[in-house]
């Protein structure tokens, strides 16, 4: 493929992620771009990213599942989200250098960073009619969240869990320039006062912790310290009133897996069938305020999973993931020092997805699952480097063992 495509594609893919911060439509329109140009430019070798065949039985999972579903018609949504895996097949071939690495994290940053300041000015004005009003309903805090450019503040919030985590280990080599950025991404992470994303934080935080020099973890920790203790008031309000009795958001979500597990039981192979925990979901509550009840989803991603797609979707699922910590830590042994700082940025952001997602559906989040998929494919490409010999005999990437790497190359 001539090098003037292959970049404009690496744009395209780029712009994918970065739209994504900023409108679902925009960034799913550019990805089929990137996959059209993709198409027409004829790529000579493809590098499968090693979680490929988990990925593949979990479709292929979810397609039976859907299949034995009562109403297979009300589930097609889910085969038709299929399209959104091809960002990471696209990541692995065209972030396939530390340079571009190093330019993609830049350019999300950047994004996020503008998404964070139209947040905060939401919070402001929020803030300011919750003081006039002191209503439930206007609180900044619960119900009247901050949502950047989304259209829900779990959006939101999601989006910059994984953006926040992937900056956090390419500060080193992004430079101090882009810690005014990480602030104001720092800041709408905390003000978005959404407690999954805030424990998926320290998760991925903790996660690359030990393997990031002293001067950055400062550069990092400090502001996000500052803003914290600033809002140190409406924290404690927000985890108080977790604390209260029966505080509706937290008892919905006890309800909700209690009838999950019934779900699982009743139906262990197959589910009740993809986007059918809506429908199914008055049949397994006890309680009796199901008109105060959002259901159409279960808050867990492995609950979600095995209720709705069956117990044989769910171990594809959990062996997609394994597969990535698996691949990543292979990697982080074998790349170079000048892209390490990649699979570090790609095993913080998915421990961030992971750890959220035990209090949030996210894998059900279109918006939220191409960042995820974007970041921990970009190592694939980037972190290790392939022979790659281009049209005119060029060697374009060093030569390594292809028997060890974590992906397949097919011409």
């Amino acid at each position: 493929m001539p090098d003037r495509r292959e970049l404009w594609i690496f744009i395209l893919t780029v712009a994918t992620a970065a739209a994504v911060l900023v409108s679902i439509a925009g960034a799913e329109t550019l990805l089929a771009i990137a996959c059209l140009a993709w198409l027409i430019a004829g790529p000579r070798r493809i590098l499968w990213p090693g979680y490929v065949v988990p990925l593949c039985a979990f479709m292929a999972m979810t397609v039976v599942s859907l299949v034995a579903s009562p109403q297979p018609e009300i589930g097609m949504g889910v085969v038709r989200k299929f399209v959104l895996f091809s960002m990471g097949l696209i990541a692995t071939n065209f972030v396939r250098t530390p340079w571009r690495a190093r330019i993609s994290h830049g350019t999300l940053l950047a994004v996020a960073a503008l998404a964070s300041a139209v947040a905060l000015v939401q919070f402001g004005l929020a803030y300011l009619r919750f003081l006039s009003t002191h209503n439930l309903a206007d609180d900044p805090t619960v119900l009247a969240r901050i949502t950047g450019f989304m259209g829900h503040w779990m959006t939101f919030s999601g989006e910059q869990l994984l953006v926040w985590c992937a900056a956090v280990p390419s500060m080193l080599f992004l430079g101090r320039r882009w810690s005014i950025p990480l602030t104001a991404v720092s800041a709408a992470l905390i003000l978005s006062f959404t407690r999954s994303v805030w424990l998926g934080a320290i998760a991925g935080f903790l996660v690359v912790v030990f393997m990031i020099p002293r001067r950055v973890l400062i550069g990092v920790v400090l502001p996000a310290a500052v803003v914290a203790g600033i809002a140190s008031g409406l924290i404690y309000h927000r985890v108080a009133m977790s604390f209260g009795p029966k505080f509706a958001p937290d008892f919905s979500r006890l309800e909700m897996l209690s009838a999950g597990f019934r779900m699982i039981q009743d139906h262990p192979l197959f589910g009740v069938g993809p986007e059918r925990i809506h429908t199914e979901f008055p049949r397994y509550y006890s309680g009796n305020d199901l008109a105060n009840f959002y259901y159409g989803h279960l808050h867990n991603n492995i609950v979600q999973i095995a209720a709705e797609r069956g117990l044989l979707c769910l171990a594809a699922f959990l062996w997609f993931f394994f597969a990535l910590y698996a691949d990543l830590l292979s990697m982080l042994k074998r790349a170079a020092d000048d892209a390490q700082w990649i699979v570090l940025s790609a095993l913080a952001a998915l421990t961030g997805f992971v750890v959220a997602g035990l209090f949030e559906y996210n894998f059900g989040d279109s918006e939220v699952l191409l960042l995820l998929l974007f970041f921990v494919s970009a190592p694939y490409g980037a972190a290790v480097r392939v022979e790659m010999i281009d049209e005119s005999g060029t060697r374009l990437h060093s030569e390594v063992d292809v028997h060890h790497l974590p992906f397949e190359i097919r011409d």
